[in-house]
């Protein structure tokens, strides 16, 4: 959080990428069939202090309203601690800024969220990535799973500006059978959404899709004709979402590398077959050192190949991806000595262009070894710190 000058609001961290990142809603189709993302994306803008006026607020009531369903309180609740611990907290992106002119296509992600999570939950990682080159269509997803999201029935409906929501299920975790069931079902819907982001991602690239029912004005899907590099596409998720990009690419070979962040795999600790489905994509799991108990650790042992890219952040929680610390403070694992926010969600987003960069090569303009070289007593090289791994050496990075 910055509490910068006047004319600069409190907002998240800044982009360390040598580009401005740039950053959209985008809403296409009608119905729970359509397809929300907000997308992020890098631009030629030169400093992202001048565009403050158009950085977006980090959300808005109705989403408000979701979270503090999810928690159990009263909104006024969550709106006071807010208010005390932050203030109101704007992303240091410029909405609707000119996509980055470049003859080079940028590599591309598909990333899925958590559970009560949504498509701006995770800013900050996505600025970073984008602001190093590379485009991420972050999803929210229709399956009850997220705070909130919203969708238009029809044309009408469109046209007159009246949103359908749909806000997040509590589920009975009692009764272990039935949570299953609803977990696998809401990772079918999940999966499938991924498959239809990607469909949206091609049809942009190939020019076939430029309307954004959310701004008919913008020229940003337009601007990224031709330019998206669809052939080597990511499919990337946390917690859930981990679970969601595992499930995901067992339908949909088109993805390419799967970035598994700090997973949570309830859903999937009845699946035999999958692992072997799943041996041929590269993989990186990312992992957070407090998150990771014994029952998800035994499920992920099962999915985790020979040849796929492992780490543990030491001494990190399941809040050190997310944005939620910067707005409302830390609130997991508070009886364990935990690493600054801060250092712990650098290290995770420079871990996930240090493996893009290695996947992809020159087109992630990353180049920040040293970084990760001086924080290697923070990293392991495995799925948890009881894996018998020992603390990453710099040269193995």
């Amino acid at each position: 959080m910055s509490h910068g000058s006047a004319n600069i609001p409190n907002h998240l961290p800044l982009h360390e990428g040598p580009f401005v990142p740039g950053c959209q809603d985008i809403l296409s189709g009608f119905g729970e069939e359509s397809v929300l993302m907000r997308l992020w994306y890098p631009t030629s803008l030169k400093d992202v202090k001048e565009h403050a006026a158009k950085w977006p607020r980090w959300m808005d009531e109705t989403y408000m309203n979701g979270f503090s369903t999810i928690l159990g309180i009263w909104p006024i609740f969550l709106k006071i601690a807010r208010r005390l611990y932050s203030g109101e907290i704007h992303v240091p992106g410029v909405w609707g800024a000119d996509v980055l002119e470049d003859t080079q296509q940028f590599p591309t992600i598909v990333f899925s969220h958590g559970l009560g999570a949504c498509r701006f939950f995770y800013s900050t990682l996505c600025l970073q990535l984008a602001s190093h080159g590379i485009v991420v269509a972050a999803i929210e997803h229709k399956d009850e799973s997220s705070a909130a999201t919203f969708f238009f029935e029809n044309d009408i409906k469109h046209a007159s500006g009246k949103k359908s929501f749909m806000l997040y299920r509590a589920v009975d975790e009692t009764d272990s059978g039935y949570h299953l069931m609803i977990r696998k079902r809401q990772l079918t819907i999940r999966a499938h959404e991924c498959s239809r982001a990607l469909d949206f991602l091609i049809g942009v690239h190939e020019g076939r899709i430029t309307e954004n029912l959310l701004d008919s004005e913008s020229k940003v899907l337009e601007q990224l004709k031709g330019r998206l590099d669809i052939a080597s596409v990511t499919l990337m998720g946390h917690s859930f979402g981990g679970a969601t990009t595992l499930v995901a690419a067992t339908k949909d070979d088109r993805f390419k590398q799967l970035l598994v962040l700090d997973s949570w795999l309830f859903g999937l600790k009845n699946e035999e077959d999958m692992p072997q489905v799943l041996a041929k994509f590269p993989k990186l799991y990312l992992n957070a050192d407090y998150f990771q108990i014994e029952n998800n650790l035994k499920v992920m042992r099962r999915f985790v190949g020979p040849h796929d890219t492992k780490f543990t952040v030491r001494r990190t929680t399941h809040e050190h991806m997310c944005d939620t610390p910067k707005l409302v403070g830390m609130w997991l694992n508070r009886g364990k000595s935990r690493i600054d926010y801060d250092l712990g969600m650098r290290i995770n987003f420079h871990l996930v262009l240090s493996y893009l960069k290695q996947r992809l090569g020159d087109s992630v303009k990353w180049n920040n070894e040293n970084f990760l070289h001086d924080q290697g007593h923070h990293i392991i090289q495995d799925i948890s710190v009881r894996e018998n791994a020992e603390i990453l050496e710099p040269a193995k990075l």
